[in-house]
């Protein structure tokens, strides 16, 4: 792939240092702001900056796809080396109307701490009202403006640290591949799959059952389905309480015992 020299000296700096590990891309639609997002983790693991990346975005194996933030919280703690996670569609993540969310909370709780993992963050903004959010912003290290005049897609960078404006003309093509028309979905928590689930009696069904939708009343119709008994909200809770004792029912690890004070000891 043959990329600007000015390019990859941009993404090597940026991907260098983990004092400010945010990168925003923004622009009006199909101005390739996805695919710039690509092409930067694709430079930074042949410039030798970067070992990993990690999407919401479908890219057939090429890197991790990771959709919620349960799995990305651990991806950032256990996966050893350097590695940026693109989050595509980050306003509608990040700036929510429920802006007090824990989703929301959480997401940029996540942000604050990504450099003590050596990460860096991409986000793609598709609503430019959120721009503001990050311009003053400590943790944002770079701001990349994609412009398309007439068939040349323009990348204009702001660089921390740089005093003027680098603007990059026949931005090249990420050789990832990645569908433009797919949804790029985030949430909170992994969602829980029936074949992943091994179910063991009633009390297993319930606390899968809860896992999925929270809801006793919800849960009692679906036990209704099956065996055509009619369930009360407190009998789907005792069974799930009934679940959480058998499963946090552990052996406790002990330790050597303490020594015990002889009566002629304490006396003296």
């Amino acid at each position: 792939m043959k990329v600007n020299k000015n390019l990859r000296a941009i993404v090597r700096k940026f991907f260098s240092q983990w004092t400010n590990p945010i990168c925003v891309i923004y622009g009006n639609p199909n101005t390739g702001k996805t695919d710039t997002s690509l092409l930067m983790v694709e430079i930074g693991k042949a410039e030798g900056v970067l070992d990993y990346f990690a999407s919401n975005i479908e890219t057939y194996g090429h890197g991790e796809r990771i959709t919620n933030l349960e799995d990305l919280k651990f991806w950032f703690k256990n996966q050893i080396g350097r590695k940026c996670y693109i989050l595509d569609e980050a306003g509608n993540y990040l700036f929510s109307r429920e802006a007090l969310s824990r989703l929301n909370r959480e997401l940029i709780k996540t942000a604050m701490l990504v450099r003590k993992f050596h990460a860096h963050f991409i986000f793609i903004l598709q609503d430019l009202s959120h721009l503001d959010e990050f311009k003053d912003s400590e943790l944002t290290g770079m701001i990349i403006k994609k412009k398309l005049i007439g068939n040349e897609y323009v990348a204009v960078i702001e660089l921390k640290g740089y005093p003027y404006q680098i603007k990059v003309r026949n931005m090249p093509k990420t050789s990832i591949p990645f569908n433009t028309l797919d949804i790029s979905p985030f949430t909170l928590e992994r969602e829980i799959e029936e074949s992943e689930v091994e179910l063991k009696g009633l009390p297993s069904k319930v606390a899968y059952l809860y896992a999925k939708c929270g809801n006793f009343s919800v849960i009692a119709r679906e036990l209704k389905k099956e065996d055509g008994k009619e369930w009360k909200m407190m009998q789907v809770k005792r069974l799930l309480q009934k679940y959480l004792r058998e499963t946090l029912r552990i052996e406790v690890k002990r330790g050597r015992p303490k020594k015990q004070i002889s009566e002629n000891e304490e006396k003296t």
